[in-house]
């Protein structure tokens, strides 16, 4: 199988099996092992922004990906336990993005209760 065009993730797995290991997996096996190493596709979902911002000297990133869920339910709980929603760094980041747009709307009225008087 690691012959075939398109397996990268699968022939790299395979790298660290020692062959006779290899040659005695069945069909069954050696297709659950594709499934297993396939790489994730993030291409199919509706909504796909990402943006890619500099920051003290620094990179940073923001993914937002949308749609329906495909994820089975132990692994929803899995993905939770293990990427928590309440950590210090999505709490900051939930405030500066909410000090963000409550500083732009106390700009934007300041702005036009500056421009009513005239």
């Amino acid at each position: 199988m690691s012959g075939q065009e398109g397996n990268g993730p699968l022939d790299e797995l395979l790298a660290n099996i020692p062959q006779p290991v290899i040659d005695s997996f069945t069909p069954e096996q050696r297709a659950a092992l594709w499934n297993a190493a396939k790489p994730v596709s993030w291409r199919k979902h509706p909504i796909n922004i990402r943006i890619t911002f500099p920051f003290l000297g620094d990179r940073y990133f923001v993914t937002v990906v949308g749609g329906m869920e495909r994820r089975g339910l132990d692994r929803i709980v899995r993905d939770r336990k293990m990427h928590p929603l309440r950590t210090a760094g999505n709490i900051l980041f939930m405030l500066g993005v909410g000090g963000a747009f409550y500083l732009a709307a106390v700009l934007g009225m300041f702005a036009f209760s500056n421009l009513i008087e005239f």
